[in-house]
């Protein structure tokens, strides 16, 4: 059975936003870990505010242990990656709205190549759509071109989907000392709309939820409680008020909530064993000082 690494960026970068959904209730994840990609993420300024990824994101990533450093240049963001059965792909993929039968149709087509491809995985055989070999094309062409190959092959307007698909990374496992390539989901309304430039926005917390659409009250704890394994939020953190009476709205319970998140990975090995430490490097215990209450007992 084929097992498919899936990186989360914004939800599914937690228990809590996992398991919260009914379409991902009863996945079974494998394996997660922590990795970094070249990148942007904010809260998009379309439907209901999710996570996007901005336009110049390199689809080559590098897992990250709990121990590491974390990078303060702003240019980089840390997801969580873990392993799903083919299933857990079918159940993120309605959860991401994924347009109709995509994926049936991208196995379908995958099925007939695996003979020619020596029965690659899906990830890697999408992967094959980027350009690599034109080193001159940015990372926003490489996407678009992505999409159109993607298009092509399976015989569906990718480009203009308007929803969240499906696209392969490639990311350096210290763990098997190997590349394992993955999937991420980003918005084809990013970077690649007819003209390649218009671009959707992306907005911090503190803007989408003074917004006329706000995200819903625990979308944005679902992401930052990522940060209880030791993720790098703080970019996710960024420009938020805490003494804005709005933000206290989508603070309730965060203690609470990093309590149950932390008690119910007890099996997520990568993490460690010391949630203050993870607290500190995530940058969650930095912008909310009163966490430290959590250890004095």
């Amino acid at each position: 059975m084929e097992m498919i690494l899936i990186i989360g960026y914004g939800s599914l970068m937690s228990y809590y936003g996992i398991y919260k959904q009914p379409s991902t209730r009863d996945i079974e994840i494998f394996n997660p870990f922590i990795v970094r990609f070249k990148g942007l993420r904010r809260f998009n300024t379309i439907g209901r505010r999710y996570m996007d990824i901005g336009k110049e994101f390199d689809p080559k990533g590098v897992q990250v242990d709990i121990d590491d450093p974390i990078d303060k240049s702003g240019n980089n963001i840390e997801c969580l990656a873990y392993y799903v059965k083919e299933e857990g792909l079918q159940k993120i993929g309605i959860r991401e709205r994924y347009p109709n039968r995509l994926l049936e149709r991208i196995k379908k087509y995958n099925q007939k190549d695996k003979v020619q491809e020596g029965k690659r995985k899906l990830a890697e055989i999408l992967w094959t759509f980027y350009p690599e070999l034109d080193i001159s094309a940015s990372y926003h062409e490489k996407i678009c071109i992505y999409r159109k190959k993607l298009g092509e092959y399976i015989h569906y307007d990718i480009i203009n989907a308007h929803s969240y698909v499906p696209h392969p990374v490639k990311v350096l496992c210290k763990q098997k000392d190997m590349n394992i390539f993955g999937l991420i989901s980003i918005n084809t309304n990013i970077g690649a709309k007819r003209d390649n430039n218009s671009d959707i926005r992306l907005m911090t917390i503190q803007k989408a939820i003074n917004s006329k659409n706000p995200p819903r009250k625990s979308y944005f704890q679902e992401c930052i409680l990522g940060g209880v394994h030791g993720i790098n939020v703080r970019d996710l953190l960024s420009g938020m008020d805490i003494n804005n009476g709005r933000m206290n709205q989508y603070l309730s319970n965060l203690k609470g909530n990093i309590e149950k998140e932390w008690n119910n990975t007890q099996d997520w090995n990568f993490h460690g064993n010391d949630l203050r430490a993870n607290l500190k490097r995530s940058g969650l215990l930095e912008y909310f000082r009163e966490l430290e209450n959590l250890f004095n007992v």
